[in-house]
């Protein structure tokens, strides 16, 4: 058992460096043998880093963006979009973004004995971390978690948990071992993905994401239909529209810069693609999450 009394507060363990975040925590013990703590999403601020020798709860992490490190029992591994790594009682572990590229990632906290029996019968192993090439469907449940999580009803923590244990099923089940990704397909598809990330602004359609990979868009789209969740286009619109909700969040531009900024000449095809990806129009995107900050 953890020295850390699982009864804490789970807000005690809120990290406060981060630029914005969607978080959900039930602050009363309930009875029974798998108890949902916590869950959230966070977009970390450049000093963001979280240092503890122990932790009261069994929690996933799930890497969405960004870049960063993390330490668990003394072994470092680089953190990219699609880790995920397990922590709890008795695993040491610290975290760390690059300040360049800041991580955005999801967690959920967890805790009983029907949890641990959980995680050792699909062998879900503590400090270890893995990654999925198709992390999109683990995002939307993340998303899901968060969704029922903050509601606070009756049913909350019932769905909560089923949807934790859906996670912790989806993240075994599509960790891809080393002989996946020691092909020269998937090594050309991260040749290609490394390009989109590298030049997402300049890249505006598919055709010149395949221009300047030297390939040709029908087998773009095959590489990405194996290894990735979404289409090329769809990956290159949400990092559009990701760095577009960070240059909202600066708050110092108007859509139609912001539009501008990031390849569209006009802002209402630039808010209809906003809106397909963040599901809210970009003004009001804007609006909500400024209203979440601390002032």
């Amino acid at each position: 058992m953890s020295p850390v009394d699982p009864n804490v507060n789970p807000a005690t363990f809120m990290s406060r460096q981060v630029e914005s975040s969607r978080v959900f925590f039930y602050d009363e013990p309930e009875p029974g043998d798998f108890e949902v703590k916590c869950g959230g999403f966070e977009r970390c601020r450049p000093e963001y880093r979280i240092d503890r020798v122990d932790f009261p709860w069994f929690v996933i992490e799930f890497v969405h963006g960004g870049k960063g490190k993390v330490v668990l029992n003394g072994v470092e591994t680089p953190l990219r979009s699609g880790d995920f790594f397990l922590y709890g009682p008795g695993v040491e572990h610290h975290i760390k973004t690059d300040p360049d590229k800041l991580l955005l990632k999801y967690f959920v906290g967890f805790w009983g004995p029907a949890a641990a029996e959980f995680l050792e019968r699909h062998d879900l192993k503590m400090g270890v971390v893995s990654h999925c090439l198709k992390s999109e469907p683990i995002r939307r449940a993340f998303d899901t978690l968060i969704d029922r999580g903050s509601r606070n009803s009756k049913y909350s923590r019932p769905i909560c948990t089923a949807i934790i244990q859906q996670l912790l099923l989806m993240c075994r089940e599509d960790a891809v071992d080393a002989g996946s990704t020691e092909t020269r397909a998937f090594a050309t598809f991260s040749r290609v993905k490394h390009c989109i990330e590298q030049n997402y602004l300049e890249l505006g359609t598919l055709e010149a994401v395949a221009k300047s990979c030297d390939l040709d868009a029908p087998y773009l789209c095959r590489l990405f239909s194996r290894f990735h969740d979404e289409s090329p286009y769809q990956f290159l619109t949400r990092l559009r529209m990701q760095h577009a909700a960070s240059l909202l969040l600066e708050g110092g531009s108007s859509v139609k810069e912001v539009a501008a900024a990031c390849g569209f000449p006009d802002p209402f095809h630039f808010s209809r693609v906003f809106k397909s990806v963040h599901r809210v129009p970009p003004s009001r995107f804007r609006d909500a999450m400024h209203d979440k900050l601390p002032r």
